[in-house]
C-alpha cells in the first residue's frame, strides 16, 4: 500500500495555511493515513493513568510525579527517571492541578533526544497565538495552566527553562485546541489526541474524508468519495447536523477561523434547508426564507428581521431544553416547529434524533412489545434523518450506516408484523424483505471500513449475523 507521502502532497497558502492535497487519483474507501497519537490529553480536569489512560488518582510510586493506575506496573522509562532525580516537585500540587499534566507531557517530548523532532513538528502546528491573544480562553488558560505551572516549581527542571515561559505555554495551549481530535477514552468519556500529519488536512463542512479511530487510538483516515489528483482532502472539524450559523460559530470559537465552504456559503445549504425557515406570507403556500444578504423568500421575496430570527432560534432552542428526554414534548416540538421551520431545519433534524433515540431504546427492552405505531414511526424518522444525510454527508458515512441500519431494523420488524396479521402475503413480505436487504447491505458496506475493535466494529459483526438470518428468511419465504 503507498504510504501517505505517496498519495498526498502537503502545500501551504496565506488563506488556510498548510493544507493537503491528492498526488494521485484515490478510490472511495481508500485509506490515505493510519496514524497514531503523538499527545493524548484527559478532558474535563479528569485524573488519567500516563500509561492506559483509565481513571486514577495515584501517582507513580517511583517518580512520584506522573499518574499511574494499579494496573500497570509502570509507564515510559524516559519520563519516570527524568522525574526520579528531580526532588523540588510539589507532587501535591500538580494532582491538584490536572491540567498542567498535557504540557508537561509535552515538554518531556522536547527533553528526549529520541522525541525531539517530534517535539519541533508539534510545536510547528497553527496555534492561532495573535488572534487568541486577550480572549476569554487567553485568560482561563493563564489561570487554570501557565500561572499554576510556574508556580509548581516543575519548569526549573528542564534544559531550556529560559524558553518555557507565558508564550511558549499560551502557544502549547493553543496548538492543543486547535489541533486536538475527541478521542474514546478506555473506560468512559472522552479524551483529546493530536495527531501530527492528520492536523494538516483543511476543514470542509461537507468533507471527502472519514477519519476513524480504534480501540488502540490508531487513526486511520480513508476517502469518502473518489477523489481526482490535486483536489484538497478534507475533513469536517464540526458537527455536520448543525445550521451554517452554529457551524461557523462553532469553528470561529474553536477553531479561529469563519467557514466560506460551498455548504456555508450557499443559503440553502446544498438544497438541504438545513437553516431555512417557512414564508408564512406566501400565496403559494411553499415559500422558504433563506438567508442571503437579508432573510429573503425565495420565491414571493417577503423579508423578515435577522433580530426577529435569532429569537425564534433562542425560543425555539430554550423549549428544547425544558423538553428534557420527554419523548410526548419532542413530538409537541416537532409538530410545532413544523410551522415555522423547513421540515430539514437542524432543530427539527435534532428533536427527530432524540425521537428516534428514546424509541430505540423502548424497542431493545425486552420487556416491550412495541406495536406498529411506535415501529413505523421510527422508521420514518430514520427516513428524514437519511435525506438530510444524503445531502451533507454524500458518499460513505459513518452516520449514514448507522440510521440506514436503524431504519432497515424497525422497517423489517413493522412488516413482519403486518404479515402476522395478515395485513400482507407471503409474496409482498417476500418483496419487502428483498428492500430490507439492500438497505443492509448497504450499511454494511459503509461500515466495513470502520476498525473492528470499535463500537462500529462490534455493531458491523452483528448487522453481519442479521443479513445471514434475513437471508434465510428470504429462502424459506422462496420455497
Amino acid at each position: 500500500m503507498l504510504e501517505f507521502s505517496e498519495k498526498c502532497e502537503v502545500l501551504k497558502n496565506d488563506t488556510v495555511g498548510r493544507y493537503v492535497i491528492a498526488g494521485k487519483k484515490i478510490s472511495a474507501g481508500e485509506v490515505l493515513l493510519t496514524e497514531g497519537p503523538t499527545l493524548i490529553i484527559p478532558t474535563c480536569s479528569e485524573t488519567r493513568c500516563t500509561n492506559c489512560y483509565r481513571l486514577t488518582k495515584r501517582q507513580c510510586g517511583i517518580c512520584n510525579i506522573l499518574l499511574l493506575c494499579e494496573s500497570c506496573p509502570s509507564h515510559d522509562e524516559f519520563e519516570c527517571s527524568f522525574f526520579v532525580k528531580r526532588k523540588n516537585i510539589n507532587s501535591k500540587f500538580l494532582l491538584d492541578n490536572v491540567n498542567l499534566y498535557g504540557i508537561i507531557k509535552c515538554l518531556l517530548l522536547n527533553e528526549n533526544p529520541h522525541t525531539r523532532n517530534v517535539y519541533e513538528q508539534l510545536c510547528s502546528l497553527e496555534s492561532h497565538q495573535e488572534t487568541r491573544r486577550g480572549t476569554e480562553i487567553w485568560s482561563d488558560h493563564t489561570k487554570t495552566i501557565v500561572e499554576p505551572i510556574i508556580s509548581s516549581g516543575i519548569i526549573p527542571c528542564f534544559k531550556e527553562t529560559r524558553n518555557i515561559n507565558e508564550e511558549l505555554i499560551q502557544h502549547i495551549c493553543g496548538v492543543i485546541d486547535v489541533n486536538s481530535f475527541e478521542i474514546r477514552a478506555p473506560d468512559e468519556g472522552s479524551m483529546r489526541a493530536i495527531y501530527l500529519k492528520a492536523s494538516l488536512l483543511a476543514h470542509h463542512c461537507v468533507a471527502n474524508t472519514v477519519i476513524a479511530i480504534d480501540g488502540n487510538n490508531q487513526m486511520r483516515i480513508y476517502a469518502n468519495c473518489n477523489v481526482e489528483k490535486g483536489d484538497m482532502l478534507t475533513y469536517c472539524y464540526t458537527n455536520p447536523l448543525l445550521g451554517t450559523e452554529e457551524r461557523r460559530n462553532a469553528l470561529l470559537i474553536g477553531k479561529y477561523f469563519y467557514c466560506n465552504c460551498t455548504r456555508c456559503d450557499d443559503p440553502t445549504e446544498l438544497g438541504s434547508h438545513m437553516s431555512s425557515l417557512l414564508c408564512n406570507a406566501c400565496p403559494s403556500g411553499d415559500g422558504v426564507i433563506v438567508q442571503r444578504a437579508n432573510w429573503m423568500c425565495e420565491k414571493c421575496s417577503f423579508m423578515i428581521d435577522e433580530e426577529y430570527v435569532k429569537s425564534i432560534l433562542r425560543n425555539a432552542k430554550e423549549e428544547i431544553y425544558l423538553a428534557k428526554d420527554d419523548i410526548r414534548k419532542y413530538e409537541g416540538l416537532i409538530s410545532k416547529f413544523s410551522k415555522v421551520f423547513h421540515c430539514n431545519h437542524y432543530l427539527i433534524i435534532d428533536l427527530k434524533q432524540n425521537v428516534a433515540a428514546i424509541l430505540r431504546s423502548f424497542l431493545m427492552n425486552p420487556i416491550c412489545k412495541p406495536g406498529k405505531m411506535v415501529l413505523q414511526r421510527k422508521t420514518t424518522l430514520c427516513g428524514d434523518i437519511l435525506a438530510v444525510l444524503q445531502i451533507v454527508q454524500p458518499g460513505i458515512s459513518r452516520l449514514k450506516a448507522i440510521a440506514l441500519y436503524e431504519m432497515f431494523s424497525s422497517y423489517t420488524e413493522f412488516n413482519r408484523l403486518r404479515f402476522h396479521e395478515s395485513e400482507i402475503n407471503e409474496c409482498e413480505l417476500l418483496g419487502i424483505l428483498g428492500e430490507a436487504e439492500i438497505m443492509l447491505r448497504e450499511a454494511i458496506r459503509m461500515l466495513l471500513y470502520e476498525p473492528v475493535n470499535t463500537p462500529e466494529g462490534q455493531l458491523t459483526r452483528n448487522m453481519l449475523k442479521e443479513l445471514r438470518d434475513l437471508q434465510n428468511d428470504i429462502r424459506m419465504l422462496s420455497k
